[in-house]
């Protein structure tokens, strides 16, 4: 008896559940492709990213010479020589591996802070013209299979294409208001 009750809550749950549920989807990676100004914030950021990393690797490289001139030379200096040698490298690779840290580490580096910086109007706008379609449409839930979250979908609940043509309108409405 008890697993009839309780197979009938789940059953009467699901159909609560089930009905009325209106669910959509948009593919966030081609929306960000498709607006000009997300390009732009990532080829800013690329931009930077590519700066920071030559700057790391012409640092590394000094490394790696200072470690060969020091092994090429290790038999011939004396115990303080070689003692202040291995402090100067290994005070060099912690600050190699500090500077990756600070600017490429994720969560936290500072490519990824600019990067959601510079994106923040841009999602903030975007999310708006997901709202609105949702809305309109009367849909209840959005997802985005980007992220490879959606094993199934039918081509039918793809907002994507309304969102751009919401954002794109909505991009022109804020130029043409300043």
């Amino acid at each position: 008896m008890k697993k009839i009750v309780t197979l009938f809550y789940i059953l009467s749950f699901s159909l609560l559940l089930s009905q009325g549920q209106k669910i959509g989807y948009v593919n966030m990676q081609y929306i960000y492709a498709q607006n000009e100004d997300a390009r732009l914030v990532h080829a800013d950021v690329e931009k930077e990213a590519k700066r920071l990393q030559v700057e790391y690797e012409n640092k590394a490289i000094f490394l790696d010479s200072l470690m060969k001139d020091y092994q090429k030379l290790e038999l011939m200096l004396t115990d303080e020589m070689k003692l202040q040698k291995q402090q100067e490298i290994q005070t060099l690779s912690m600050e190699l591996e500090n500077f990756q840290v600070q600017y490429f580490g994720q969560p936290n580096g500072e490519i990824y802070l600019m990067l959601e910086e510079k994106m923040a109007p841009i999602n903030t706008l975007i999310q708006s013209a997901i709202d609105r379609v949702a809305a309109e449409s009367s849909y209840d839930y959005v997802l985005d299979v980007s992220q490879g979250i959606v094993l199934y979908k039918l081509d039918s609940f793809d907002l994507t294409e309304m969102v751009i043509d919401k954002l794109n309108k909505m991009s022109v409405d804020t130029t043409t208001e300043e």
